[in-house]
């Protein structure tokens, strides 16, 4: 209320500097505090909706609804993933409208379906690491209160939902075709069937977005419409016809597409352009642009916080700068070129991610997308309800066509991959800088000086960029996030390692994909000298081939022997820019009981700086070590990562006492099963008067050592916390 008081004063300010001379400034700050008050309120509201703390982990029963469509995935049995209105929560205080749930079942679920489920629920949560995709970021944008899964459930209804309905006989009747997954995408938005080849290939070659219904798709499907429309206004002489038919087609389009965030951006986008044209004179491309970006932020305005809105918009002023319709053939090649140069710098920003393919694989795709596969797409969907049999000929021409592209594109993509690089503020700045120059007009002066800022690309591409600000002696220790599980990425000035990759949940999600290898693409760790998996359990081991492929020059070792490792042997070290590296366990003639106690255990020292990697060992391991450890470590130890995550079957007093750590860290799962790390093993290390953090509650944890200790510790969670954290 306070908010809403002051914003209603500041207003009132605001009008009365509008009769006055300054009257477009006044405009302005009303409009930015307009915003401010829109931000808050909905921020406000956002957060009343989250789910509460305490009931995080809680058994829930929740009354509801399916929306969109669920996706399938085979592993453990068969699990889906779906979004789920909230009709009624049994719990007072619980008020989520929307969440994100996975229910391992062998019923089939589908859109409209109403349900009873037992479930438990967290507020939106991401692992926290540099490079990582945003989870709860997604989740929040997308309107998802909470995420989590379902323990039971009990179907009610199935419902009535037609686009459901047209999805299932369109997955059947495409079946046949060698292309029906790309086929299904381009009609009704269902990439459920894209394999991760699929998607590895459409990355690769920069043509994620054709396939990805949005404003292109959207746009093209307003163009029929009003083309349809222009024909029946001369019939029927009735001029609003066009417009109602081209809104008609996109609003058509977008609802077979599940109104998704993207189409609903795209379809209001298109409504202000199909409005301006309908008006005429009067209104200019530019304010079209400016009123389409103020419908999008007041209908959804989390959308800023999403790659597509700066995607969408930005390719958007592009085609507006750059296109001419008195040389439209000419102009519509400069615009394609120009907009993938121009949305270079945003790719990069986002994705990390540059594809030497994209300028001409796109030169070519988009052309035949736009202007033969869509088409022929949007018209076999319309026939199929009058004229199925002429119908089966369109979708054969466009399984032909794409069949086409995309075999020309699987050739291209292993021979040209993708360049992974995350630029610094300075190095983005001066690329954004060289393409505007780029594609500045040509009467802009030396516009040839855009090679030269050009320059922190050209040499991060060329070059092996290795961490540069590290001296002899010094190292840098970062404790990834991945849940419940252990990764590790240790650096000194010419060489870095990684111990462990997290788990392997799915065929389709592993935390080598998630989290490892975009770290490693963030800090341009272009070479890799040893990969360690400590044991082979899967909280550990994960998918450590995806690093193998990776960085295929990588020496693999391991406490259990895997396929191509060598053991890691107690007693060995080496040695890396002043940084001695030993390992402690396991000893190769004992036998260990357990996987976890044939962990390998690694310490590594500089001057005074040590720190003591003991992966999954328990009590019984520790108290052998303790002579070894007497002899190299001369107390306090400077970091220490708790054995099995801070369990019970770990961390003794004799063991602690031995070490005495500066800092301990706990690589656990935020509010897991596991319960780990145990609240009596911290309180053991903090009476010992050891520092405590954990990935849990801090993301991923980056420490600095050099030969006279600990020279710092960060928390990835203090430097990017949002509001609703």
């Amino acid at each position: 209320m306070a908010v809403l008081l002051t914003a209603f004063t500041v207003c009132l300010l605001c009008w009365f500097f509008l009769r006055s001379r300054w009257r477009h400034l006044s405009v302005c700050v009303v409009c930015l505090f307009v915003g401010l008050i829109i931000g808050t309120v909905h921020g406000n509201l956002l957060l009343r909706d989250l789910l509460p703390e305490p009931l995080e982990g809680q058994d829930l029963s929740l009354r509801g609804t399916i929306e969109g469509l669920p996706q399938y995935r085979p592993h453990r049995g068969g699990t889906w993933r779906f979004d789920f209105r909230v009709d009624h929560c049994s719990e007072t205080g619980c008020v989520v409208k929307r969440v994100r749930l996975s229910f391992r079942t062998n019923a089939l679920l589908r859109e409209g379906q109403a349900w009873n489920l037992q479930v438990r629920l967290k507020r939106p949560r991401s692992y926290a690491n540099p490079g990582s995709f945003d989870y709860a970021r997604w989740l929040v944008s997308s309107g998802l209160h909470a995420s989590g899964y379902v323990r039971s459930g009990t179907l009610v209804a199935e419902g009535s939902a037609p686009r459901a309905r047209v999805v299932e006989y369109l997955r059947e009747r495409l079946q046949p075709y060698g292309r029906h997954p790309l086929l299904l995408a381009l009609a009704v938005g269902d990439r459920d069937r894209l394999s991760e080849g699929d998607w590895e290939i459409l990355r690769e070659s920069g043509l994620s977005h054709l396939v990805a219904i949005s404003g292109l798709h959207i746009g093209i499907a307003a163009g029929m419409g009003l083309l349809l429309g222009r024909l029946l206004s001369q019939i029927y002489g009735r001029s609003w016809l066009a417009m109602a038919c081209g809104l008609g087609a996109a609003t058509g389009y977008a609802w077979l597409a599940g109104f998704s965030l993207p189409t609903q951006r795209a379809l209001i986008m298109v409504s202000a352009g199909l409005l301006a044209l309908f008006l005429g004179r009067g209104v200019n491309r530019w304010q079209v642009m400016s009123l389409a970006l103020l419908l999008v932020l007041l209908l959804q305005p989390m959308a800023s916080l999403t790659p597509g809105f700066w995607l969408s918009f930005g390719a958007v002023a592009v085609l507006l700068a750059v296109f001419d319709r008195t040389k439209s053939w000419l102009s519509l090649f400069r615009a394609q070129w120009s907009l993938l140069l121009g949305l270079a710098p945003l790719s990069l920003a986002f994705f990390s991610l540059l594809s030497p393919l994209s300028l001409p694989v796109n030169l070519i795709a988009v052309p035949i997308f736009s202007v033969v596969l869509i088409p022929l797409t949007l018209v076999a969907l319309c026939l199929e309800g009058v004229q199925p049999a002429l119908a089966e000929g369109l979708w054969w021409l466009a399984n032909i066509g794409l069949h086409a592209v995309m075999t020309k594109v699987e050739w291209l993509v292993p021979r040209l991959p993708a360049w992974q690089y995350t630029p610094d503020t300075h190095a983005w700045s001066g690329i954004c800088l060289a393409f505007a120059l780029l594609l500045a007009p040509n009467v802009l002066p030396a516009r040839y000086l855009f090679i030269l800022f050009l320059t922190p690309l050209a040499g991060a591409l060329m070059l092996a960029v290795q961490s540069p600000e590290l001296d002899r002696g010094s190292l840098k220790v970062d404790v990834l996030d991945v849940g419940q599980g252990l990764s590790v990425v240790i650096r000194t000035r010419s060489h870095s390692l990684v111990y462990d990759v997290g788990a392997r949940y799915s065929d389709s999600f592993d935390l080598a994909d998630a989290v490892v290898l975009p770290f490693l693409a963030h800090e341009r760790i272009s070479r890799l000298d040893k990969l360690i998996v400590s044991h082979n359990d899967n909280d550990h081991a994960g998918a450590y081939s995806k690093v193998v492929q990776a960085y295929p020059d990588v020496k693999l070792l391991s406490g259990e022997l895997l396929s191509d490792s060598e053991p890691c042997r107690a007693g060995e070290s080496w040695q890396w820019d002043r940084v001695r590296f030993q390992w402690l366990h396991p000893r190769q003639a004992r036998l260990e009981s357990s996987s976890n106690n044939r962990s390998c255990v690694l310490l590594i020292q500089s001057g005074s700086a040590s720190i003591l990697l003991p992966g999954d060992i328990d009590r019984s391991v520790e108290q052998r070590l303790q002579a070894d450890l007497a002899r190299a470590v001369n107390p306090p130890l400077s970091v220490l990562i708790a054995p099995h995550h801070g369990s019970k079957t770990s961390s003794s007093s004799s063991f602690i006492g031995l070490l005495q750590p500066h800092l301990v860290v706990f690589s656990a799962g935020y509010k897991h099963q596991f319960g780990h790390p145990a609240p009596e093993v911290v309180e053991r290390y903090k009476n010992a008067g050891s520092g405590v953090a954990s990935t849990a509650a801090s993301g991923a944890i980056s420490i600095l050592l050099s030969p006279r200790g600990v020279e710092g510790v960060t928390r990835h969670r203090e430097q990017r916390r949002f509001y609703w954290q």
